[in-house]
């Protein structure tokens, strides 16, 4: 006897399509959020952009290097799109790590941008090798703290937002914080999830706006990458995106 076909994968949101904010989401709960919500979407969105004229310069012709690059913007594209999501619900538990993640993302197209061999780096990559196995001009493993060091001196305001957000990936004082409240009579609340009120809505214009711009600066490096990319030695080529 035959048996019946599984329903169709559900239909899920074109990614060119703006996010809905949720009925009681944070943007609801603080107007504030509104206008930098849209603009993180907005960047959300402009990584199918830019991924596309980035790989069609150069007569569309595909080089080593396109590929750490693309993997870069995937990989931002899915932070950004969750961050939202976790803003949106008021996961802190989520939200922060996802930015941490941007940062990290930001580092490493900040080291791929200062000249190393991107021919020998991608292949490496592709190899299975990791960041942290591999050594820099100096001799110094790429580690997360080296990457963040050599970035430091363009990307200065990451580096307190990166030590900040790591407090959220290794269980800290941070969990501990937003899990418990104290009230009168030294009496003190727990819950489970995250109590919205106990979040600030200034905390999570702070994870917009770091967010943003760790995106825009990405894209800078993307950017710079597409105006070399199949040009001789020294020359660039003019980009109107």
């Amino acid at each position: 006897m035959s048996q019946p076909l599984p329903d169709p994968f559900p239909v899920v949101r074109p990614p060119r399509q703006l996010k809905p904010s949720p009925l009681g989401g944070s943007a609801s709960r603080f107007p504030s959020l509104v206008e930098p919500r849209q603009r993180l979407d907005q960047l959300r969105v402009d990584h199918l952009t830019i991924t596309a004229r980035a790989l069609e310069v150069a007569d569309g012709k595909v080089f080593l290097p396109d590929l750490i690059v693309t993997a870069m913007l995937q990989r931002s594209y899915g932070v950004v799109d969750a961050l939202i999501d976790a803003v949106d619900t008021y996961n802190v538990h989520a939200a922060a790590p996802l930015l941490r993640l941007q940062l990290d993302t930001l580092f490493r197209a900040h080291y791929i941008a200062s000249g190393p061999d991107l021919d020998d780096l991608t292949s490496r990559l592709q190899r299975g090798e990791e960041f942290r196995k591999i050594r820099d001009s100096e001799g110094k493993y790429l580690t997360d703290g080296r990457l963040q060091a050599l970035a430091r001196e363009v990307h200065g305001w990451a580096t307190p937002v990166y030590r900040e957000t790591s407090g959220w990936v290794h269980f800290s004082v941070s969990h501990m914080r937003t899990t418990t409240q104290g009230g009168d009579d030294d009496a003190f609340f727990m819950g489970v999830p995250v109590d919205p009120s106990v979040i600030r809505a200034s905390l999570w214009q702070e994870i917009y706006a770091a967010s943003t711009r760790a995106t825009e600066e990405l894209f800078e490096y993307v950017r710079g990458w597409a105006a070399r990319k199949g040009m001789p030695p020294g020359e660039v080529r003019r980009l109107s995106w």
